[in-house]
């Protein structure tokens, strides 16, 4: 159970640096569904399998969240390095001595 949550996080936080919030709403979903599927076949009550489910559909937003706040860091750090490199070559092209 506990390397099906660390996939299910590592899975969710990889899909907010690349998909879309609704895709991802709908795989949550029913994975969720299959999750407390599994867990109701092996022999726990309806409830038990139905907070199951909920907590995996949980884990798995927050971790969507985190890889859409984590690309996002990543792809404005990317953008402010790239402006930096251009304003720094124009300064030092426009500063030659003339002549």
């Amino acid at each position: 159970m506990l390397i099906t949550t660390l996939g299910a996080a590592v899975i969710s936080i990889a899909a907010g640096a690349s998909i879309r919030a609704w895709a991802f709403a709908i795989f949550a979903i029913l994975v969720a569904i299959g999750f407390g599927g599994v867990a109701f076949a092996d022999g726990s009550s309806v409830i038990a399998a139905m907070l199951s489910g909920i907590a995996i559909l949980v884990l798995m937003e927050i971790g969507y969240l985190a890889g859409v706040f984590l690309s996002g860091l990543l792809r404005r750090s990317a953008r402010l390095r790239e402006n930096n490199s251009v304003e720094d070559s124009v300064a030092t092209t426009s500063e030659r001595p003339q002549g």
